[in-house]
């Protein structure tokens, strides 16, 4: 539901309908309240007064752990990288440093199995037709301590696990490493 411009959304914790490029069509030239509330409405919104009014704008995501602020940003990007019109490799980039991201900044908590554990910054850059031209992200406020300790049922952060599961026996031998039981720093 809407709070004036703000969207105030709930995280399903399953994977609906509502993402798809059918609903990036639908909800795209569209003023606020016109259709559902939707994040894709409040992207919608940023991007053409960015381009109406020739400013910067500016989407603020907030919430307790769990809420879906990782999701909405992925889904925001997603709808930006779709409307900006050239769908180059660029855009892709932007969207694929994500996963990156969450490797080295998200790890399994009691509350989220995929939870970021850092902050970030998106400044995306725009041409003066309205096309995606460059990114800047920026990370703060990384959970430094969980590298060293972790409360029960939580984990690190996923690099460390990928890194030892998508190794071989060999390359672990190589590098005399073992499996993520074997490190007291990576609790299973």
């Amino acid at each position: 539901t809407y709070t004036g411009s703000i969207l105030v959304a709930v995280n399903p914790y399953q994977l609906l309908p509502l993402y798809t490029v059918d609903q990036i069509r639908l909800y795209c030239n569209k003023r606020i309240g016109e259709l559902p509330p939707h994040v894709f409405a409040i992207a919608d919104n940023c991007y053409f007064n960015m381009k109406r009014n020739k400013r910067d704008q500016c989407c603020v995501i907030s919430g307790e752990s769990g809420s879906g602020k990782t999701e909405s940003t992925k889904l925001i990007l997603q709808f930006l990288a779709a409307i900006s019109g050239q769908h180059s490799w660029l855009e892709q980039q932007i969207l694929e440093a994500n996963p990156i991201l969450e490797a080295f900044g998200n790890a399994k908590t009691i509350r989220n199995d995929n939870s970021s554990r850092f902050g970030k910054y998106i400044d995306i850059h725009f041409n003066h037709n309205g096309v995606i031209e460059g990114a800047r992200i920026e990370q703060f406020l990384l959970e430094k301590s969980r590298v060293c300790r972790q409360a029960p049922e939580e984990r690190n952060y996923h690099i460390f696990y990928c890194m030892l599961m998508g190794m071989n026996t060999e390359q672990k031998k190589m590098l005399n490493l073992g499996t993520a039981s074997e490190y007291t720093y990576l609790t299973m």
